[in-house]
């Protein structure tokens, strides 16, 4: 019996068995805001958002809208940044191109054809049909890897939004801080004013000395370049703020509050380090990100190692279209003589032992990060309370003995207001330190997710090429 006429049968079932294997991804915002979720549990209340069309676009802006009607919260203004910042909108974006080079990859190879055309003799006409064989072979291994590639990039992207929003809540709380600290400064600017005033009129009446003068009008001066300072803060940090949520046409709609929240009474104990740091480290995306890669590295070296002697291999069917009964069949690959592939795998261990010297130290890092954050955390926390119950009310009780004093007589009204310029450093340190405090929270959060770190080696991966018969 001739096999040969069933070799074209046995290589298209084989065709159509290996693309039959489709390749699922599912939804990949809906897996990246539930992994965010997870992990950002005390900022992220809404899911990632990705306009598709005009429709869904003006949904978004119309809720922007409505959420710049009223001073916003911290957790408004994360939910502006997931439906309006361009950044985290070209991040989803960029899942679509990793998609796309998933199914490219799992999709097999295509097939050449070659037309031949005799001049001479009888003019016969001969065509060849080749595909290649090795990336046929190789399809699945390949798709394995190219689906591990895949679920990198989800996890990197992850990553990026991650930082994105954190940049979000530091850019907020710096904005409302600062424009807390202006109003004080404005008031306090006020009062230096008539104090001045004051003694610029008592020293033409002669009742004031030069050097009483020269000290109120110095007093008016750090007063008048801590209200500019002030304002330039404010103006910075707000246009920083507008950055992260994507204002650009609605930018003068945005409200905040007048102050910051209060710092609680209670704080996390320093105890939950040890017992959660294990925890914190396996949720931390860059670790999970590292693991993968090491998995990742391991199993194309597995390819590499079944792949190193043999780097070209295809087949071809040809015939001559005048008389069909003249058909030949052939193989080709490639002789191993000069280079068996001994490069490629020197290539992928060197490659391995740098994923595993990048993951010791992510680990490392990342539990470093994590005690920092928590003692930082719990510092702050401690500032920021000692600020709230001791040097703010000592401030305020001072302020209030020195008006008894001054509605008795006692003093004048330019120690009362002098008085009233040193509680500068209460009012505004408490605001800063209730500001840093709010900060080294989102920091903690952060660091339980795990920032954007090492680049890890690019996938040797690429397309499978078709294979022109004849080559």
């Amino acid at each position: 019996m001739n096999n040969q006429k069933y070799l074209p049968l046995l290589l298209s079932t084989v065709l159509l068995t290996l693309g039959g294997c489709a390749v699922q991804s599912g939804d990949d915002v809906a897996v990246i805001s539930s992994q965010l979720q997870s992990v950002m549990t005390q900022s992220l209340h809404h899911p990632l958002h990705l306009s598709f069309n005009k429709a869904e676009q003006e949904n978004a802006a119309a809720r922007v809208h409505d959420l710049l009607q009223q001073p916003l919260t911290m957790q408004q203004a994360v939910e502006i940044a997931i439906l309006n910042n361009p950044d985290i909108q070209a991040e989803l974006w960029s899942l679509g191109i990793a998609q796309a080079d998933l199914r490219q990859l799992s999709t097999m190879p295509n097939p050449g054809l070659k037309i031949t055309r005799e001049t001479g003799g009888d003019g016969s006409t001969e065509l060849e049909f080749g595909f290649n064989l090795l990336a046929l072979l190789t399809l699945p291994t390949v798709r394995d890897l190219a689906l591990q590639d895949y679920s990198m990039a989800r996890l990197a992207t992850a990553q990026r939004i991650a930082m994105i929003i954190h940049n979000t809540k530091l850019a907020y709380w710096h904005t409302v801080a600062a424009a807390e600290v202006l109003t004080f400064v404005e008031k306090v600017q006020h009062g230096t004013e008539a104090s001045a005033e004051l003694a610029k009129r008592m020293a033409a009446t002669g009742n004031f000395n030069k050097l009483q003068f020269l000290r109120e009008q110095s007093f008016l001066s750090d007063s008048t370049l801590n209200l500019v300072l002030a304002r330039q803060a404010l103006h910075s940090s707000r246009e920083k703020l507008k950055r992260q949520l994507g204002l650009w046409q609605t930018a003068d709609l945005l409200q905040l509050p007048q102050r910051l929240p209060q710092v609680p009474q209670q704080r996390q104990p320093i105890e939950i380090i040890t017992k959660t740091a294990q925890q914190s480290l396996d949720q931390r995306l860059d670790v999970q990100l590292a693991k993968m890669q090491l998995t990742r590295l391991a199993d194309q070296a597995g390819l590499t190692r079944a792949t190193r002697l043999v780097n070209v291999f295809s087949a071809e069917v040809a015939g001559n279209v005048q008389h069909s009964d003249e058909r030949s069949y052939s193989l080709m690959f490639e002789l191993p003589l000069f280079d068996a592939g001994q490069h490629r795998l020197k290539r992928g261990e060197a490659q391995y032992q740098q994923a595993v010297a990048q993951a010791t130290s992510i680990g490392i890092q990342a539990r470093a990060e994590l005690q920092q954050s928590f003692y930082n955390y719990q510092t702050q926390h401690d500032i920021a309370l000692h600020y709230q119950q001791t040097v703010l009310p000592l401030a305020q009780q001072i302020a209030e003995e020195n008006q008894l004093l001054y509605n008795g007589m006692f003093i004048s009204v330019f120690e009362l207001l002098a008085d009233a310029r040193s509680q500068i450093s209460a009012v505004t340190g408490t605001i800063n330190a209730n500001r840093d405090f709010l900060i080294a929270t989102a920091e903690l959060e952060m660091a339980q997710i795990g920032t954007p770190g090492t680049d890890f080696p690019a996938p040797l991966l690429q397309p499978n090429k078709s294979s022109a018969g004849g080559h």
